[in-house]
């Protein structure tokens, strides 16, 4: 018997003019690692809220929902509590308690368990997620992979027989992004937990699931295994749907080498084709020649020399003589891990902290006399979290404020934005009501009507979707062809390395490493794409699938 049983699911939102989910229908078995993925917005965070009674969105909900053969709604509510357990996307909305002793123990104690068992489970759980040196540290102290960790724990600390999980990697930097997936593989395999996730960081976790469903417009339009998958999107009539494929296994499929080997997913499996195949010779990629925007030579747009800043006497530095210099019409990306001063830098830059000491300047005049009306004219800034920006009822309210604020004037330019982003579908529903891809999209139409001539983007591909992302970045090229500059923190090597012009990375409080995109790349270890990964052995200056292509030829 299956494990969930969904039959032709449909569900809308109150007021919704579209159903969110049409007629869904899937089996989970007992112990499949399932990856639920799809265009943001296709229903993947609804569907996944279907399935734990306790988190079930208001709507209308059809169809029928059956857990071990029962009726979701019928099973007991300490069973789904215990069985069913949910990790949400951001791990600063899960967590209820100041310390980790607290939090771990909190479901415990409100389900009534004893101190004999508690104390019991604490002494499995903590050494199995390698807690032990920040068990009692207060929640605020810990980074974001850390606090992830916590959120999936106490979970855990509950025995779950299946987990939902909605993308829970989206705020954590990739080695905490690692950390965590490999924690999920472990608990999948040694203890045989059901994992359903929803994720848009697919090149990791492909290599883990054993199904794969795929909705778009609120429909299952896949689920099967990944291979199957991945080939028939490659075949496959719908060309933007091939963004889903990864790295890897795109560069297995271009080259139309066909051998016995599986498609690949991982790095191992990869090299173990490149040398299969007879690929693995020496070459060199050229550089990146500065013909797709890198500006040494360019004014200079924003500088920062030598910033400190702390957020109270007596607490760590998180700035420490930092100095940076964008250049005008460039793409800089800033990576580091969480924790490392990202947000805070853009916090200092946009005026929301100042520092204690250093000078900002854009277009050579100091921040510090410039009013918040004409800083704000200058830079764009769309935050990490787009809740921030929502007072409105619907996004077209929303979107006609801002446009009446800052574009008064200016035809056509709120209708452009609100093709070129693809949000028309979300006008007339609340902020709160759209998907986290969705949100992030409408935050960055907000901040583009005042036309600003530096974009500073905090995590912007969060939530996106591969062929969101592919659309943005198309956005992006058109900003710098326009003239715009872009200042991107993220977490996405991938993105970054197809797009970025130069990179850089905080850390110690300070920005190190600042390269053209490709150098900076193929001399990290950890901080690079998948495909350097695979072919740097050979070729060295390789960090897209583009780059080894051309190289090797099809």
């Amino acid at each position: 018997m299956a494990l969930y049983q969904i039959e032709n699911v449909t569900f809308a939102y109150p007021n919704a003019t579209k159903a969110s989910l049409a007629q869904v229908s899937f089996n989970v078995e007992e112990g499949d690692f399932v990856l639920l993925c799809g265009p943001s917005g296709s229903g993947k965070t609804t569907l996944l809220r279907q399935l734990k009674h306790e988190v079930q969105p208001e709507g209308a909900l059809e169809g029928t929902i059956l857990y071990k053969g029962n009726l979701l709604a019928d099973i007991d509510q300490t069973a789904s509590i215990e069985e069913i357990g949910f990790v949400f996307q951001d791990p600063d909305n899960q967590i209820v308690m100041h310390t980790v002793w607290q939090e771990l123990t909190f479901s415990m104690e409100n389900l009534g368990y004893t101190t004999t068992q508690i104390e019991r489970r604490m002494g499995e759980l903590v050494p199995f997620f390698g807690m032990e040196e920040w068990l009692f540290r207060e929640i605020h102290e810990l980074s974001g992979g850390q606090k992830q960790l916590v959120n999936l724990a106490s979970v855990m600390a509950l025995q779950p027989k299946v987990l939902l999980l909605d993308e829970p990697t989206a705020q954590l930097d990739p080695i905490g992004a690692k950390a965590f997936l490999q924690m999920l593989h472990r608990i999948h395999e040694e203890l045989a937990v059901t994992i359903i996730m929803s994720e848009h960081r697919l090149e990791e976790v492909y290599p883990y699931a054993s199904t794969v469903v795929m909705l778009q417009n609120g429909r299952c339009t896949y689920a099967g295994t990944p291979g199957p998958f991945l080939e028939q999107l490659w075949h496959g009539e719908h060309r933007e749907l091939q963004h889903y494929i990864p790295s890897i296994a795109q560069l297995f499929l271009s080259t139309n080498v066909m051998d016995d080997l599986p498609l690949p997913l991982t790095v191992k499996q990869g090299k173990q084709w490149i040398r299969k195949a007879g690929k693995d010779k020496k070459g060199e990629c050229e550089l990146f020649d500065g013909e797709s925007g890198l500006v040494n030579d360019a004014e200079v747009l924003l500088q920062c020399r030598k910033l400190h800043f702390q957020y109270a006497e007596h607490t760590p530095k998180v700035l420490k003589e930092l100095s940076l210099s964008i250049r005008q019409g460039e793409f800089f990306t800033l990576f580091g891990g969480n924790g490392s001063g990202k947000s805070t830098l853009l916090h200092n830059i946009v005026g929301i902290v100042t520092p204690q000491r250093g000078k900002i300047s854009f277009a050579g005049k100091s921040m510090k006399k410039m009013s918040a009306k004409e800083r704000s004219k200058w830079i764009g800034y769309v935050a990490q979290n787009p809740a921030l920006y929502f007072t409105k009822e619907t996004v077209r309210e929303q979107l006609v404020e801002r446009y009446e604020s800052v574009a008064q004037g200016q035809e056509g330019k709120l209708e452009e934005l609100i093709q070129v982003l693809s949000i028309a579908d979300v006008l007339d529903r609340h902020p709160f009501d759209i998907s986290g891809g969705e949100q992030q999209k409408v935050v960055i139409a907000l901040a583009l009507l005042a036309d600003p001539a530096l974009l500073i983007l905090d995590e912007p591909t969060k939530g996106l979707d591969p062929y969101s992302k592919q659309q943005f970045a198309l956005l992006l090229e058109r900003l710098r062809g326009l003239g715009k500059t872009i200042f991107m923190v993220s977490h996405d090597i991938e993105f970054a390395a197809q797009y970025a012009t130069r990179c850089g990375m905080l850390f110690n409080g300070k920005v190190i490493s600042v390269e053209e995109t490709k150098s900076f790349l193929r001399d990290n270890y950890f901080y690079t794409t998948m495909i350097h990964r695979t072919v740097g052995e050979w070729l060295p200056n390789a960090v897209t699938v583009e780059d080894a292509l051309a190289q090797w030829g099809t």
